[in-house]
């Protein structure tokens, strides 16, 4: 017994000897480069969101500055070579929401400064132009349609003024528009895309005869692909697809040399993205069973680049650009089945052509290779920044930026420089960690030098068979009637985490890639980021992060298609975790206990009990600041009834909702009954318990009588409960539950049907009824209780 005793401690130390060597081995690895660049640092931390604009005499430069409390201040400047100021001016007398202050000189060497705007909470296009005087006129608003306009770029007409392309609310969904504008004429905004789902990311390039050539990615139902399309005078040429195929394509950018050649660049991820994926097995807590084919939002990213026909937008041939990391993690040894490039991430790609009339792609990159492979939380690092120009047949040697990028919100900016090209970016994280990393807005020039460590080019061929798509459809909710009031079936996630969260950064995706899963992939009617205080600054409600990240709820708001809300997890031992609001001003630390917290709250603010669920909080009750509990969950792919249970004994009066927390996507949904499409009539109808939780697009109507499955009533004779189903597959059986326990099942043997349980005749005094249904397929609802005293 002793040897065998030995024996076993003997392996148990080199094992924890063997993961100790593993855990001394960097988490985040970086492609080394030929030339380290070095970058000045702007004066005050909290400028970010930099645009940039190169002219003989220095660089325009137009940021943000957060004022805290206040808001934005839109800055622009020129910054001489030796690095002071000729130029300075303030463009707002208040501070207010902006976003991507773009400078860009036009075709008669005068400045424009374009950005985007909220006024009264709708977000525009704006652009200004620097008059002979040194002041600015007034401002142009280019997006003329009601709802949010994002995204926009911007590029000098060959003749005269500017040409704009944005990302546009129409019609519930997001297009893309374009529009010429002058000083003095604006003409009529041309819609360029014309899907029934989501367009995003436009870009756009002009040629030197004035064709202007724009690409962006659109949703089909299955995937995002690359389109392009050109407009040559008044005539709008037909939409070519560049990228399609069912891997994730996005984030698109084209680029014009003077010789007339066109480039087009653009990001790729795996297959299935944004399809049902549950992170753990149940019982194998640290399992993540990612592959390259099926898993969170970010699992790798790559570069794919291609000439394209100047005429027809076709393909004429892709080049392979280097990206080593790619071919490290293809060779893990240790590294399953489907699991190839997982980890390593080369995106953000940007294409600049130089004043010699050369290419430049900048991008984002690290390496993670312990992702999915060896389960590790909290760990986090800055993006460095590359730079490669393709000369001739070659690529030149790569550059790399000494100061990196703290997360995929922040902004990089690229333009031609002299015999290269100048960068500005926003840099910096602001999180649980201490770190003596730069904040604020970083410039860099870099020139191109002579080396030897070119190399040839190679063309790759990309597959572009598209696999069979259904149909894209607009998203429609279902709708009933109940006491005489219209209802609708808004069906969201209100505990989802971004790459700003470290908990499984960078697998969650950015908050782009959120909104985008969200409004398309899901598709949800409602969304809650819920990143953690540690986070955001520690919870600091003034911080530049919560700033920025309570800015892209309003951005992303689809005027009665799409709700985001203000929220984020107050992650505690103690605590609710999740917070829900109508306002943007409640972020708090996670410091001191729930109840404390809940004395802050008025009624626009509520918390969600999530899990893993600890037990102590049935200590804490406040059936108004916590009418919801998230009984499954998505990552943990787990049920928690008996906490449930334990719950509804003990006097507390929650709602149902699923949720689905880190990595999982399309399994997880919380679901409301609610009267308008807006933030307010969600917010209130949550309140008011009309939810219910499942695990598939579920159509899920419980009431007894008139009342809605969570609403507490009193009655002398218990009306029947009756459900109401439209299921994603066959439905097995439906279940009522009474004070927790199974009284009664009935089953079901196809997708939709309706059941009703008759009143228990012999129950008097207060008892809880919920409903909980269960398909053939292994899906589940879990629906709101009722509580209901009923009289003798």
């Amino acid at each position: 017994m002793m040897k065998r005793g030995f024996l076993f401690c003997f392996f148990l130390l080199i094992a924890l000897s063997l993961r100790a060597q593993k855990l001394q081995e960097p988490f985040f690895l970086y492609d080394p480069a030929d030339q380290k660049i070095p970058a000045t640092m702007l004066e005050n931390e909290l400028f970010y969101d930099a645009g940039v604009a190169s002219t003989p005499d220095g660089l325009w430069l137009a940021w943000l500055e957060l004022q805290p409390g206040k808001g934005d201040v839109l800055w622009v400047g020129c910054r001489k070579p030796d690095g002071s100021w000729s130029q300075k001016i303030r463009l707002n007398t208040e501070p207010g929401d902006f976003a991507n202050p773009t400078p860009v000189i036009d075709a008669k060497g005068e400045l424009w400064v374009s950005y985007e705007a909220a006024r009264d909470g709708d977000w525009d296009v704006f652009v200004q132009q620097l008059k002979k005087d040194g002041s600015f006129a007034a401002p142009i608003r280019v997006s003329p349609g009601a709802g949010a306009d994002i995204n926009h770029r911007v590029v000098a007409d060959a003749k005269e003024g500017l040409w704009f392309v944005w990302q546009g609310d129409h019609d519930g969904q997001f297009d893309i528009f374009a529009r010429h504008v002058t000083s003095h004429d604006q003409q009529e905004p041309i819609r360029i895309s014309d899907s029934p789902l989501g367009d995003w990311a436009p870009a756009l390039t002009i040629t030197k005869s004035g064709d202007v050539h724009i690409v962006w990615d659109s949703y089909d139902g299955e995937s995002y692909n690359v389109l392009a399309r050109t407009l040559h005078g008044n005539e709008i040429g037909r939409i070519v697809t560049v990228a399609d195929g069912p891997a994730f394509q996005a984030h698109a950018q084209i680029a014009a040399e003077p010789s007339g050649r066109l480039w087009a660049l653009w990001e790729e991820d795996g297959e299935n993205w944004g399809k049902a994926y549950r992170a753990r097995t149940p019982g194998e807590k640290d399992s993540t069973l990612i592959t390259d084919q099926l898993g969170p939002l970010h699992r790798f990213r790559r570069l794919r680049l291609a000439e394209l026909d100047s005429k027809s937008l076709a393909v004429i041939r892709t080049i392979e650009i280097p990206m080593p990391s790619l071919e490290a993690a293809a060779k893990r040894p240790e590294a399953r089945a489907g699991f190839r490039y997982t980890g390593a991430f080369y995106e953000g790609g940007q294409l600049t052509i130089d004043p010699k009339g050369r290419l430049w792609i900048t991008y984002r990159h690290f390496y993670t290779p312990w992702i999915g492979i060896v389960p590790e939380h909290h760990k986090q690092d800055s993006s460095l920044l590359y730079a490669r120009c393709l000369t001739g047949d070659n690529w030149s040697k790569l550059y790399s930026f000494e100061v990196g990028q703290g997360d995929s919100l922040q902004r990089f900016s690229a333009v031609p420089g002299q015999d290269g090209i100048a960068t500005v970016w926003t840099t910096g994280r602001t999180d649980r960690r201490k770190s003596e990393k730069p904040h604020g807005v970083a410039i860099a020039n870099i020139h191109l030098e002579a080396g030897t460590s070119a190399i040839p080019v190679s063309s790759v061929k990309i597959e572009q068979a598209s696999s069979p798509h259904s149909k894209p459809a607009k998203h429609i909710r279902p709708s009933t009637e109940l006491a005489g009031k219209g209802y609708e079936l808004f069906t969201g996630d209100l505990h989802r985490h971004t790459d700003i969260s470290l908990c499984f950064a960078p697998s969650d995706g950015s908050i782009d890639d959120a909104y985008r899963y969200a409004i398309d992939a899901a598709p949800l009617d409602f969304l809650g980021i819920t990143d953690h205080t540690h986070d955001l600054a520690m919870g600091n409600p003034l911080s530049l992060i919560w700033w920025r990240s309570r800015k892209e709820v309003n951005r992303h708001q689809l005027i009665d298609r799409f709700v985001p809300f203000y929220s984020y997890e107050r992650s505690r031992v103690d605590t609710d975790h999740n917070v829900i609001s109508l306002r943007d001003d409640m972020l708090r630390p996670h410091t001191y206990p729930l109840t404390q917290f809940w004395t802050e709250l008025d009624t626009n603010t509520f918390t969600i009990a999530h899990q893993p669920f600890n037990r102590i909080l049935w200590n804490y009750k406040d059936d108004v600041h916590r009418p919801l509990m998230e009984i499954y969950q998505g990552f943990r792919n787990d049920a928690k009834e008996k906490d449930a249970k334990e719950g509804l004994l003990r006097g507390h009066k929650f709602g149902i909702i699923a949720s689905s927390d880190h990595l999982s996507t399309d399994a997880s949904f919380a679901c409301v009954w609610a009267e308008k499409p807006t933030r307010e009539s969600i917010f209130r109808a949550m309140q008011a318990r009309r939810t219910f939780g499942a695990t598939a697009h579920i159509k899920l109507k419980v009431f007894a009588g008139e009342h809605w499955m969570g609403e507490s009533f009193s009655t002398n004779s218990m009306s029947p409960i009756k459900v109401e189903v439209k299921g994603t597959a066959p439905i097995s059986s439906v279940d009522l539950l009474v004070d927790g326990d199974l009284k009664k099942s009935l089953p079901g043997n196809a997708a939709e049907g309706t059941f009703s349980f008759e009143p228990d005749g012999t129950l008097t005094g207060s008892h809880i009824f919920y409903v909980r249904l269960q398909q053939a397929d292994g899906n589940r609802a879990w629906a709101s209780p009722f509580w209901v005293e009923i009289k003798p």
